[in-house]
């Protein structure tokens, strides 16, 4: 039991005013911890919600549109974190702070043959491959991911071809940017 978040999720419903007053004796820190646990648990349910026990490939296969027109699905299918603050500490840690959020990391891979070339980790492009997976914790997961995801692609599974129709136009030329560099990158 957490008091302090018990405390806050039974303060939901007040104003802002209201809920300030109610929780201005927690410290910061805690107040960022446990105002990040209930939007995060917010996220994962509109998340839940969403998905409502759906196929996500078989919805991708059959109905691409609904999963375009659709982000939380699209990212559930991609295997990206629900929360953005999870994605986005997970670029800043792979990128090593060169980014700050998956967009900008994979705007610039997309682009990465312009006239500045990217200061950009291996770890970086293997995410951006990776699709932005999300991997918790540390990176050791994200290797066995890429060998994953490059095995998909070759056989053309029927989980590759989902996420295929789930990528955008930007993301597909990221990935192709990036499965040209991951090899250069490994010689080195």
């Amino acid at each position: 039991m957490d008091p302090n978040l018990e405390l806050y999720r039974s303060i939901l419903h007040l104003e802002s005013k209201a809920r300030r007053q109610r929780i201005q004796h927690l410290p910061k820190e805690e107040l960022i911890r446990v105002k990040t646990l209930v939007e995060r648990d917010q996220w994962t349910q509109r998340l839940e919600e969403a998905v409502a026990g759906r196929d996500l490939v078989e919805l991708a296969l059959t109905n691409p549109s609904e999963i375009e027109k659709n982000p939380p699905l699209q990212k559930a299918l991609l295997g990206r974190a629900c929360y953005p603050d999870d994605k986005n500490k997970l670029v800043r840690r792979i990128a090593k702070g060169l980014r700050r959020n998956g967009e900008s990391l994979i705007n610039t891979v997309a682009n990465f043959d312009g006239s500045a070339y990217p200061a950009i980790t291996k770890d970086a492009w293997v995410l951006v491959y990776c699709d932005l997976f999300y991997i918790g914790g540390n990176n050791t997961m994200l290797h066995e991911v890429y060998i994953s995801r490059l095995q998909e692609e070759e056989l053309q599974t029927r989980s590759e071809q989902a996420r295929e129709a789930a990528r955008h136009d930007e993301m597909k030329l990221a990935r192709r940017s990036a499965k040209w560099m991951i090899p250069a990158l490994e010689q080195r």
